[in-house]
Order: structure tokens, then sequence, then C-alpha cells
């Protein structure tokens, strides 16, 4: 019996819900004896891990596993006439589908699909209902549509997260379209992606929930969905792009094809608009040994050859906002002298 607990678990991710178990077949006492001997983890009264899949997982990895665990025991498809009553939402869909989120903590997102209010609960976030037409059945889960989380992100966590989860929402609806056409990233890159099935569908949903309302949090819907960009390639890029506009730098172009000539250089993450000022973001893993470095120094250079003045940011530097101003206006000074000097 012991066994069958841990099958039933393995083959769901390490994630499940208690009231699952008792209908394969397991009995109570079997689980709470798991429990009590560490071998599965208790997330709440009905939604349980096991202990091995924890162990190594990062902190999102946890945070996902947990959230899995309470989507089997909540957030799943009833039998018979039974309506279903919630779904995941919020950084919660995004966490069970392993997409980059920011924003969140460790509480677990819910969203009422039957029309009933919400509530909070410890780590669990029961929000305000939403059409249950706004979810989908995906791995034996109820999640909110990717595009509608994201602007739940927004209007719950403030719009730097949500601009992160709706510009990732975008980049992969448009690589779809690209790849259904053939194409690479190279067009999404440069913006020249036309719409296809997949971003059609996802701006109707944006359209369609911010019509909806999101009360005291449609400010913040409303920034989000007028500065995401499909182009954008990952949650620093989002962050950095953001944290430009926000100390007043922008507008700025993600994803800056750099020429020199008719020869290509290569791709920086942002440019601002009004001068020759490049950000790119380096994030933890992005080069993995002395030739990326010495490549990317190379790069660099001729980057500077071309004109062009290059700010460097990282994790640890979006968390001193007054110091990534500080570089970026040096920055701005040097292209502005060395334009004066030219011309």
């Amino acid at each position: 019996m012991e066994g069958d607990v841990v099958t039933v678990l393995e083959a769901q991710g390490g994630a499940g819900a208690v009231d699952q178990l008792l209908r394969a077949g397991c009995s109570r006492r079997t689980v709470e004896r798991l429990v009590r001997t560490g071998v599965v983890v208790r997330v709440r009264r009905d939604a349980v891990v096991l202990a091995s899949a924890l162990r190594g997982m990062t902190p999102w990895q946890r945070r996902a596993l947990r959230a899995r665990a309470v989507g089997f025991s909540l957030a799943h498809p009833r039998e018979g006439s039974d309506p279903a009553v919630h779904a995941l939402s919020h950084q919660s869909a995004f966490a069970v589908r392993e997409q980059a989120y920011g924003g969140g903590g460790e509480d677990i997102h819910l969203s009422r699909i039957d029309g009933h209010r919400g509530r909070r609960d410890g780590s669990l976030w029961v929000h305000a209902p939403v059409p249950s037409t706004w979810a989908a059945v995906e791995d034996g889960l109820l999640v909110v549509h990717p595009a509608l989380a994201a602007l739940q992100v927004a209007a719950t966590s403030g719009p730097e997260n949500g601009l992160i989860c709706l510009d990732g929402v975008l980049h992969s609806a448009a690589l779809a379209d690209a790849a259904a056409r053939g194409q690479g990233i190279e067009v999404v890159r440069l913006g020249r992606a036309s719409p296809g099935p997949e971003t059609t569908k996802v701006r109707r949903q944006i359209e369609a929930a911010v019509s909806a309302g999101f009360g005291r949090g449609q400010p913040a819907v409303e920034q989000v969905v007028e500065a995401a960009d499909a182009r954008s390639e990952s949650p620093g890029e989002s962050r950095s792009r953001w944290l430009v506009e926000l100390l007043g730098l922008g507008p700025c172009t993600p994803q800056f094809a750099v020429r020199d000539g008719s020869v290509f250089v290569g791709y920086a993450d942002v440019k601002l608009d009004r001068w020759s000022v490049l950000v790119e973001f380096d994030g933890q893993g992005k080069y993995s040994g002395l030739d990326d470095l010495l490549a990317e120094k190379g790069r660099e250079d001729r980057l500077r050859e071309l004109g062009y003045e290059v700010v460097r940011i990282t994790w640890a530097d979006l968390a001193r906002p007054h110091l990534v101003r500080q570089r970026i206006l040096a920055a701005i000074a040097r292209a502005e002298a060395r334009g004066a000097v030219s011309g």
C-alpha cells in the first residue's frame, strides 16, 4: 500500500491530493503513516508531496510542486454534474506551467470559477471569481489561461511583475506563430512576426479581460498591456526595460539589431531610443566559460567602436535603481559628448 501512494504521487510529478490517494485504494492510515515517517510532506490538509521530490529543488521548483499539490486538491475537474470550484491562477498558474514570473512570494494563488467570493487562509490566497471560460484543464489541473494570469499578476503584484509575465506570454505566442510559418526567432526579435492564431488568441483574451475590469488593479493592468512587448526574451530584460521607462529614460527598444553598415553585429537587450546607449542584462549563467567572456568583451568593444555606450545590469543592480540611473546617465553624457566631438 505504501508503494501505491508513492506510485500515484510520482506519476503526478511528486504531488497530489489525499482524496486522490483514497480513491486509488490507499488507506488514510497508510497516508498518515507516510507523513509521520517523512516519506510524504503535507502542504495543506488534503495536499501532499513526496519528500524525495523536494530534495535538490530550487525555491521556484518547490513553489511549483506545492501549487500542483493544492491544485490536485482544489483546482481539478469535478466528476458528474458537480461544477468545478477553483482554478490555479496568478503566479501559481505560471509556476505549474514552469513559465517565468515575478512576485507572489510563497502564496499559492487560486481564483474562484463558481461565482463565489474569495478568501485568504495562511499561504492560500483564493481570489475573486473569474468566468469559468478563463480556465482550461492542463495535466489534470484547472489553470487560468496564461495571458489572463499575467494580468492578474499585474493587478495584485504590480506592473513590473505583470510585465515579466505578459512579455513571456506574448513572446511564446509569437514564437509559436513564427514556427508555424517555418520562420525562426529572428522575425520575432525584429518585430516582424505577423500575428498568427496564437498571438491573435492572446490579444483577444487580453482585450476581453481588460474590458471586464480588475477593480483597483485596473491602472496597473492597463500599464502592462501598453508596455508589453513580444520581443523581450527574459524576465531580466523585461525588468531592465521597465526600470529604464520608470526612470524617465525611455522610450526604448528591446532586442535592438546593431549593424555596421550592411553587416549585422548582434542584438542588444535594450536600446534607449533618444541616445546611442545600449543596456545589456547579464543573467546568471549567461557565460559558461572564459571563451564566452572574451567573445562578449570583443563584441562590446566593437559596439563602442560603432559609437554606442554599453551599460550592463545584473539582478543585484535591479535592486539598486539609483545606481543604475547614475550609470545610464553617465553613459548618456558620454554618448552626447562623443556626438558633439564627431559633429
